[in-house]
């Protein structure tokens, strides 16, 4: 009776992971069919872990189990099989979508190499001067930080002295942000794309050697529960930029904490249509979310970047306090090589998505931003 049991309690757990996991092939927008984007290493964890305790009780207690161990083997096989299609391009022993520089060169040496660091600080969080530590001997050119008050703002002064070109937008609703660039901001945007109170910074800068790059920081609001949200507002801005990038020519960045992972359906389809690059495949997958909680983690804060740079290195920086942890990447501006690299080819259906996800934003009553409801501004670089 114990084994019957604990075998049907074990079976039921794989088969909701099984559930949600069908459950995911959906593009509603719910956040319970969304969220399970997000833990698939997790579910390839449980699934093995389940089909092993099944043995092991099946080995210690008499009698026949009730369920067949080809069962459990099957479903643990077949959840790694599936997740696993997803989340392989971002191991090491993929190809890296990104190339990497060819000849490493100095930073501070070339008027070529950029460093960028994205990181989301966590608004109430009070860790300021080991953020500010992390942050200084991280050493980057470019800043974005994410989740940015007037306290923080007041609390980290000894890092905006050192940043003599700076666009700051403090809010005091979790998606206040702000650039900081040790390269001038030739001109620059505050746009509110999906949402009246969720800020973007769109920028060009003029890097050392001259030349012009264009920097985006994004932090669009996410599918969650316990504020009622769906995927509605994330997916229609992300798929809002991946149209404007499209037609973007020049040497482009965007990052941010985009609250999606990166083999999400909807992060693949902003790669496929703006052709934009993620460095994390073929590299790994580097988690930041959540920094407190090392089983479950997922790779939330992003840097994509046009094919005109080359990835110098990317990494992950130490804890600051936050729930997230920050994201730092090197590259170096070699517009010769960009046929070089792996774009993703667009699908014959990738319109038909973009539609569906910018009209589902339109038909959202409380979703009212420039994009949405009437026709965007025009980028700041055309």
């Amino acid at each position: 009776m114990l084994l019957s049991t604990i075998d049907f309690i074990l079976l039921f757990i794989q088969v909701c992971l099984v559930a949600g996991t069908l459950l995911n092939l959906s593009s509603h927008p719910h956040w319970f069919i969304r969220g399970w984007d997000f833990p698939r290493v997790q579910i390839i964890a449980i699934g093995w872990a389940i089909a092993l305790l099944h043995f092991a009780i099946a080995a210690a207690l008499p009698g026949q189990p009730p369920v067949s161990d080809w069962v459990f083997l099957a479903l643990a096989i077949g959840l790694t099989l599936w997740h696993g299609f997803r989340i392989l391009p971002y191991t090491p022993i993929f190809p890296k979508q990104a190339k990497p520089t060819q000849k490493q060169h100095r930073r501070e040496r070339d008027p070529a190499s950029l460093r960028m660091v994205v990181s989301n600080v966590e608004e109430e969080n009070d860790q300021f001067e080991q953020w500010t530590q992390v942050i200084e001997d991280a050493d980057p050119d470019i800043l974005v930080a994410l989740e940015i008050d007037e306290r923080w703002v007041d609390s980290v002064s000894p890092i905006l002295e050192r940043y003599p070109y700076q666009i700051i937008q403090p809010q005091k609703n979790w998606y206040g942000m702000m650039m900081l660039s040790r390269y001038p901001i030739v001109e620059h945007k505050i746009r509110f794309l999906v949402q009246e109170d969720i800020p973007s910074i769109d920028a060009i800068l003029r890097i050392e050697d001259g030349r012009q790059i264009r920097v985006i920081a994004v932090h669009p609001r996410p599918p969650e529960p316990w504020r009622g949200n769906d995927a509605t507002a994330r997916d229609a801005e992300l798929t809002i930029w991946g149209q404007e990038l499209a037609e973007e020519t020049g040497p482009t960045l965007i990052g941010g904490d985009l609250n999606d992972v990166a083999w999400s359906a909807t992060t693949r389809l902003f790669l496929r249509t703006s052709g934009m690059l993620d460095p994390r495949r073929g590299r790994g997958f580097f988690n930041t979310f959540h920094a407190d909680h090392w089983y479950c983690r997922y790779p939330l804060d992003h840097i994509f970047h046009s094919p005109h740079f080359t990835v110098s290195d990317i990494h992950r920086l130490p804890h600051i306090g936050s729930d997230h942890f920050p994201m730092l990447i090197d590259l170096r501006l070699e517009p010769e090589h960009q046929n070089e690299h792996e774009v993703l080819d667009e699908k014959a259906n990738d319109s038909d998505e973009v539609d569906l996800r910018i009209e589902r934003a339109r038909e959202n009553d409380e979703i009212q931003g420039e994009a949405v409801h009437r026709e965007p501004e025009h980028a700041i670089r055309d």
